[in-house]
């Protein structure tokens, strides 16, 4: 039951043409991000090897944006599945924020 609950892709997103788009967009980002860390990740020993020269200071920024490639492929995904399922208690069923300065009626 419970999941029937959390389920949002067909109750909304598909849907809704700004969440449609907005999840494909987010998806070939996703994708975009995926083949161009895998180029870096795959032609950067070649640049080392055909090229021994090369500054030690390129290697390391190349290495360092492949894990940060990755660390936001790992986010972008979190915020795909957010298109999927929704929360467990929706916002609309939040407490509401007590204001400090409001006066009890």
């Amino acid at each position: 039951m419970e999941e029937v609950l959390l389920e949002k892709y067909h109750s909304h997103t598909e849907k809704c043409a700004s969440c449609r788009g907005a999840l494909g967009n987010l998806q070939r980002l996703r994708l975009g991000l995926a083949v161009g860390t895998g180029l870096v990740w795959v032609l950067l020993p070649l640049l080392v090897l055909l090229h021994p020269g090369v500054s030690i200071v390129t290697v390391i920024i190349l290495t360092v944006a492949v894990f940060m490639s990755g660390v936001v492929w790992l986010l972008l995904g979190k915020l795909e599945r957010q298109f999927y399922q929704g929360r467990e208690i929706p916002p609309r069923n939040w407490p509401e924020k007590v204001d400090k300065e409001a006066k009890p009626r």
